[in-house]
């Protein structure tokens, strides 16, 4: 995307004068932050791993080609093992300080924000670690260049010019403001590493705004979302943050029963009720009155409940199993639902009318894989959490770690990366560097691991076979490879090849197959027509 400054300078003054001078600089500098995050897990991935400084200082060379600033090194400082970068930069032309003279004049504070965003999102990217960088000299405030100075966020005496990582503690009073910043505290919660939402990306800041408006209100809220992304801890943050919060917070699982039981322990019954009550008693619905009733995995309702719940928000009235009258209750509700929801309400198996009146404000929670930018910060968030809680020192973080922490899918979300992190505090040695050893699960095929080949040739995990068949006869398999006339290259191609043959020439699907990217694999095929290879007439898609 290219834009002319004078059209960059007239949206910065409009955007200012819009929303005033520090929701600006926030904006902008998270702006730049999700841009730098992006160029950081591609220069991350440029050049094999022993030449980690060269990929770093790509990035300096990108922000000038993407006519930014120009770059020059005063000095830096750059640990592999440990992730630990700090550097000081000399900025020359930047195109913020020519937009804000243009439009503004002389400023009484440094307005290079997206580029310093900019920075910080690169370097936390690509290092792995939540790195902070400031501007100290601004040529807008009439200094003769604008200079930079970045370091691990935990090494700053004051975060307050941080407008970047973001955490929203639910610790404290009711009344308290939840929305922080990460700072290196003493974790005083024991349940810390379940009661903080963290992250920096443009997603995590809007489904933040987006809990900041309903929070106040009375209307029902409906998070959606993967497995493991947060969403209890979401439904959370809205009754803290809402003039309920004194009031109780009751949560409720709707896959964990159904029929009569489900009927009871949600909406209460009388003596005497279907299944052989011998005393009355309330369901979550009236423990929750006057507070907030939370409805995790609402789509597993039964047709039953959902009748019952409908009523319950259109009339505030709910009704015991077996009773035969009405109680009045005032709650509000809070649902939670995996994106099924949709499919259920389209093969009516979810009611119309409830999902609409639920569905009054609801609220994306995207995928880990898709704000691969907040790795960093939930990384070193959890370190933090689990070192202290577990009374270990984490030295630092191995290169191998990171890579497979950005490039990993984590299907499990925010949950498998905190579980992740847990148990590599345990395993890693005191005083150790947590390895990419240390996140491996036996249980979990997707974690990494090494492969071998099996005795028909193809790649196992581990070494073990579908059949049983042990690791010493996949390395004996490697031995006879290695003895014969074995091409790896070769070896690699007739992999992919078959994997096309296999897929019926849908790249997509080969791909997924062989754990790459569909331009990867196009790439890869590219290269091998090119040495004459032939795909036996397969159609490529």
């Amino acid at each position: 995307m290219l834009m002319h400054l004078s059209a960059f300078a007239s949206f910065r003054k409009e955007l200012m004068e819009t929303v005033g001078l520090e929701t600006a600089r926030g904006m902008l500098m998270r702006l730049g932050y999700a841009s730098g995050a992006i160029d950081g897990a591609l220069a991350r991935r440029a050049r094999p791993e022993e030449d980690l400084l060269a990929n770093f200082l790509a990035g300096p060379r990108l922000h000038a080609i993407e006519g930014m600033v120009v770059v020059e090194p005063i000095a830096h400082t750059f640990d592999p093992l440990t992730n630990y970068h700090a550097g000081e930069w000399i900025w020359r032309n930047s195109a913020e300080v020519e937009a804000h003279l243009l439009e503004n004049g002389l400023s009484s504070e440094p307005v290079c924000w997206s580029a310093v965003g900019y920075a910080s999102g690169y370097s936390s990217v690509f290092m792995g670690r939540p790195i902070l960088y400031k501007e100290v000299e601004c040529r807008a405030k009439g200094d003769p260049q604008c200079r930079i100075v970045g370091k691990p966020v935990e090494e700053w005496d004051d975060t307050s010019g941080d407008d970047l990582h973001h955490e929203w503690s639910l610790a404290g009073d009711g009344d308290a403001d939840h929305w922080g910043r990460i700072v290196d505290k003493p974790i005083h919660s024991p349940d810390h590493a379940d009661g903080s939402m963290v992250g920096a990306s443009p997603s995590f800041v809007s489904m933040i705004q987006m809990i900041s408006k309903v929070a106040p209100t009375e209307a029902p809220v409906l998070l959606v979302g993967e497995v493991g992304v947060g969403k209890k801890i979401a439904s959370r943050a809205i009754h803290r943050l809402s003039t309920r919060s004194r009031q109780p917070f009751v949560s409720f699982n709707c896959s964990s029963c159904s029929g009569d039981a489900l009927d009871a322990e949600l909406f209460g019954q009388e003596k005497g009720a279907p299944g052989g009550a011998t005393i009355s008693r309330g369901g979550r619905v009236e423990r929750a009155n006057r507070g907030t009733l939370f409805l995790e995995d609402v789509h597993c309702l039964d047709a039953r409940a959902q009748a019952k719940l409908l009523r319950v928000l259109q009339t505030g009235e709910v009704d015991r199993a077996g009773g035969t009258q009405s109680r009045p209750v005032k709650v509000r509700i809070i649902a939670s639902a995996t994106p099924r929801i949709s499919a259920a309400v389209r093969d009516g198996s979810f009611r119309e009318d409830l999902y609409y009146k639920l569905n009054t404000f609801p609220i994306l929670l995207v995928p880990l894989r898709e704000r691969r930018s907040d790795i960093p910060l939930l990384t070193k968030h959890f370190i933090s959490v689990f070192a202290d809680r577990h009374r270990k020192e984490i030295r630092g973080v191995s290169q191998s770690s990171v890579s497979f922490l950005l490039t990993y899918d984590f299907p499990g979300n925010v949950a498998e990366l905190e579980s992740m992190i847990e148990r590599a505090v345990i395993l890693v040695p005191s005083s150790g560097i947590l390895d990419v050893s240390h996140l491996s699960s036996a249980l979990d095929q997707r974690s990494p691991r090494f492969f071998s080949v099996s005795r028909n040739g193809s790649l196992v995990l581990g070494g073990v076979e579908a059949s049983g068949t042990g690791s010493d006869q996949g390395t004996e398999t490697l031995d006879r490879l290695l003895e014969g006339k074995f091409h790896l290259e070769d070896f690699e191609n007739d992999i992919i090849v078959r994997a096309v043959e296999r897929a019926s020439g849908n790249l997509s699907k080969a791909a997924r197959e062989l754990g790459m990217t569909r331009p990867q694999l196009a790439y890869r095929i590219r290269k091998i027509r090119e040495f004459g290879e032939n795909f036996r007439g397969t159609d490529i898609t």
